[in-house]
């Protein structure tokens, strides 16, 4: 009897050892899986950073190219309309439609801001500032209004109602400009003269922004496949 119990006793001593030795290594292999747990979050974590910095370094370069295409663009310019020869036709506004519906309204805006400020430097000003702050308003919402449109619906028809509504928009922002800034600044005050001259101002704004969103429409699958592969 003595014998049987202590083979028992032997063999219970023998289970709570195995046991104990089961547990110490499920214990050890979870510590391993949290381990590894641990080092793909950081691994994680340290791919999205290098992905932001080299985002962010690749979008500064884009934003870059299109400012510098936008001054170019600014200096390509002639009059159109015999009635306003000091209105000159330019597609400077391309680059920063393109830049809107690539990147968001925020990167338009960044764009047109550099082309106005580097013809400001470059050029100066001849209005006492005012005409230039006319151009940063107006190209502010242009680059706003199409972003944001087509932000929101990122399809063909999209683009036609974004690049159609900020149009619009720029049309009234140059109107007011106009009417109240701009042409009496140069001394067209008098209604018989400013009005005419409005309309005038506004057959010169359809025109060019029409010109611009038709170049930006078919410019832009193309621009968008080429700053994709850097």
């Amino acid at each position: 009897m003595e014998n049987e119990q202590n083979k028992t006793l032997q063999n219970s001593n023998e289970t709570e050892v195995k046991q104990d030795v089961g547990q110490t290594t499920d214990g050890n292999e979870k510590n391993d899986t949290y381990a590894k747990i641990d080092d793909k979050s950081d691994e994680n974590k340290q791919k999205k950073e290098r992905n932001d910095r080299s985002f962010s370094v690749s979008l500064i370069a884009k934003l870059a190219i299109l400012s510098a295409m936008a001054v170019v663009l600014l200096y390509i310019e002639f009059p159109l309309l015999p009635a306003t020869p000091w209105l000159k036709l330019n597609v400077s506004d391309v680059p920063t439609l393109l830049a809107s519906f690539m990147f968001g309204p925020i990167s338009g805006i960044v764009v047109n801001g550099v082309k106005v400020g580097v013809c400001l430097l470059v050029r100066g000003t001849s209005t006492a500032f005012v005409g230039d702050l006319s151009n940063l308003v107006s190209g502010t919402l242009y680059a706003l209004v199409a972003g944001i449109i087509y932000m929101l619906h990122r399809n063909k028809k999209g683009a036609i109602v974004a690049l159609t509504v900020s149009s619009v928009t720029f049309c009234v922002a140059m109107w007011v400009c106009n009417q109240f800034f701009l042409l009496p600044l140069f001394g067209m005050s008098d209604p018989a003269v400013l009005y005419p001259a409005l309309w005038w101002t506004l057959l010169f704004n359809v025109i060019k922004t029409t010109i611009t969103c038709l170049i930006t429409f078919f410019l832009y699958k193309g621009t968008h496949r080429l700053f994709a592969k850097f």
